[in-house]
């Protein structure tokens, strides 16, 4: 086509050429339009030519996929007749089998079956005497009925269906009116659930509260029952021989003479009332060694278990429980001491203070079981029963 249209124009050229006619130059003008539209149009069909080619592949391939999946089905069902045939031979088999046991059922069965029968018969036809005379008595009341409404008057017949709304309606009021009760009681129960959870913690905050101040008043107490028997015991203690010149604790340290030489009872208990004096006076460490340097001069001495006594308790006024804890239960060591009683109430209430809480308690059954006739008794009865 294109080389046709190219010899064409080649030509009209060549006449042109050699002619020179205007009138051949204005056809071959017109011819060259005419070849331009002719290409356009050409070029137009070959790129439909192109989508039309595209078309057809692509509904070749999907023709291809349609035959593979009628493919499919056909053996599918093929495979489903199959299945059916076989499935209908085994309910043949079954079928032929049931049937030849029912034929195999003995006379007497049948005779036992046929005596059912005609026992349910029987019961069938009591039923429909007991149908037929319910319906009897219900076309009886339908006719009490019947008379009823014919002898009421309609008028008060519409007075009782008024007062039948009005309570419907009183009912309905009522109803919305307990309905209303239920949400105002759960408010209130809810309100109530607050209350009693800020109640419960104000408790706990009152219950530590008061625990805190038991346990200011124990120390308190503790002091003033220290100090107390600390008098107590300088005020018991009978008067020293005027002669007897006390030796200054500050002159005889522990450290300078191990084996130094043994006191005599009186100075002995001249020393014992100085270094209770200072504990009386606060001075704890001071108090701590004098009492350590009467132990170690004399352990066997009447005061020496008192001495050990008031070093936990110069301890514990220092705060430092666990050596007031050591110190206390050396008190035990000694044989038949009067000191050994206040020295387990002193351990308890050092694990108190300490913050070992449990283990205070403890201790404190302990001294119960201990001493059963102790002075302590009801004090430590209190504080078990704050726990």
């Amino acid at each position: 086509m294109y080389k046709r249209t190219f010899a064409l124009i080649l030509i009209l050229a060549l006449i042109v050429g050699c002619g020179g006619s205007k009138e051949l130059q204005q056809e071959l003008s017109e011819v060259k339009q005419d070849t331009q539209g002719t290409d356009s149009t050409l070029v137009v069909l070959d790129a439909r030519l192109k989508e039309f080619s595209q078309e057809v592949k692509a509904m070749r391939e999907t023709y291809n996929e349609n035959h593979i999946s009628l493919e499919n089905l056909y053996k599918l069902n093929a495979e489903s007749k199959r299945s059916i045939d076989e499935l209908t031979s085994e309910v043949d088999a079954k079928l032929a089998s049931e049937r030849s046991r029912a034929d195999s059922v003995s006379s007497e069965s049948r005779q036992t079956s046929d005596e059912q029968i005609s026992g349910l018969q029987a019961e069938q036809a009591g039923i429909r005497e007991s149908i037929a005379g319910l319906g009897t008595s219900i076309q009886n009341t339908q006719f009490q009925v019947d008379s009823i409404y014919a002898i009421m008057d309609p008028e008060k017949m519409a007075v009782l269906e008024e007062n039948l709304l009005n309570i419907v309606s009183q009912f309905s009021l009522l109803d919305s009116s307990f309905s209303e009760f239920q949400l105002n009681v759960a408010d209130h129960m809810m309100s109530s659930d607050d209350q009693l959870s800020t109640l419960e913690l104000n408790a706990k905050v009152q219950d530590s509260s008061n625990y805190d101040i038991l346990s200011q008043l124990v120390f308190l107490e503790n002091k003033i029952i220290s100090l107390t028997n600390s008098f107590n015991e300088l005020m018991a203690m009978p008067s020293t021989t005027p002669n007897i010149v006390r030796t200054p604790m500050t002159q005889t340290p522990v450290q300078q003479s191990p084996a130094r030489a043994k006191m005599d009872y009186e100075t002995y208990k001249q020393h014992y009332i100085d270094a209770l004096s200072s504990y009386q006076n606060g001075d704890f460490m001071g108090a701590i060694d004098a009492f350590e340097m009467l132990i170690s001069n004399d352990s066997q001495n009447d005061y020496a278990d008192n001495a050990q006594y008031w070093i936990g308790e110069s301890y514990y006024a220092l705060d430092e429980y666990s050596k007031a804890i050591e110190a206390f239960r050396k008190v035990m060591q000694f044989n038949d001491s009067n000191k050994a009683e206040d020295a387990q109430l002193k351990i308890g209430y050092s694990y108190l203070n300490s913050g070992d809480k449990a283990r205070g308690y403890n201790e404190l059954e302990r001294l119960l079981d201990m001493f059963p006739e102790s002075s302590y008794r009801e004090k430590v009865k209190q504080i078990l029963a704050s726990r």
